[in-house]
């Protein structure tokens, strides 16, 4: 069920020495959020700093632990995996101690069909799609006196447009493997922070994203999250 990334190694060793006890109403808190769609974020950004103070972590290190939570229970759910069956591939798969993994088996199994049932419901609404794709590369070079540095970064061009553009015999999964970039159509439910935009008559949208090479490896992490969850789906 789990494949151990780097990203994984990392929020489950951060995971590993939290208060459990403290964890456990953190876990209790995504699992009830989880598919409500009034709900764009799981905490907000107050609530965020006060549970960083309260589990003694950084904020990079809380978004980990966050969003690996939000992973492990999405997983269980597109799965439909029983709390043995969850608690098994926590320890076995991802590395965690079978106290942490019981917390979380705990939890699903306390709210695995309402879960089950929201996410079944969820849907995005009217999203735009990516309609073509295009990127570049550029160098920054530091100051005179300090010429030997230089930074690689990427900018990533989206075009969007309407869902209704979408070919009524397209859909979302065989899209996904074509290699013709500028015929592929994906869902945009998001938009990453620092984007620039800019919009056509006809509503469509040019998004223009400036990456390093951090930026990029976290990028193709979750690309690769959802192209896990999209697998799971399509073997169902």
């Amino acid at each position: 069920m789990f494949s151990m990334t780097k990203r994984l190694k990392e929020a489950v060793s951060i995971m590993n020495g939290l208060d459990q006890k403290v964890f456990t109403k953190v876990l209790n808190r995504v699992a009830q959020k989880l598919g409500d769609q009034r709900a764009e974020k799981i905490f907000t950004a107050e609530e965020e700093e006060q549970l960083a103070t309260i589990l003694a972590l950084k904020s990079e290190q809380l978004e980990k632990v966050l969003s690996l939570s939000r992973y492990v229970f999405e997983q269980a759910a597109y799965q439909n995996s029983s709390a043995s069956s969850l608690l098994d591939s926590l320890t076995k798969s991802a590395g965690m101690t079978t106290e942490l993994a019981t917390v979380f088996s705990r939890v699903w199994h306390d709210t695995r069909r309402i879960l089950i049932k929201k996410l079944q419901k969820f849907t995005l609404g009217a999203p735009q799609v990516l309609k073509d794709t295009d990127w570049r590369f550029h160098l920054n070079m530091a100051s005179h006196a300090l010429q030997k540095e230089k930074e690689l970064k990427a900018v990533l061009r989206l075009s969007l447009g309407q869902e209704s553009e979408l070919s009524s015999s397209s859909t979302f999964s065989s899209t996904v493997h074509s290699k013709n970039n500028s015929n592929n159509k994906y869902r945009i439910s998001y938009a990453e922070r620092g984007v620039s935009t800019s919009e056509d008559a006809n509503g469509d949208e040019d998004l223009c994203i400036e990456l390093g090479r951090e930026g990029l490896e976290e990028l193709y992490t979750k690309l690769e999250v959802i192209q896990t969850q999209l697998d799971s789906l399509t073997k169902k």
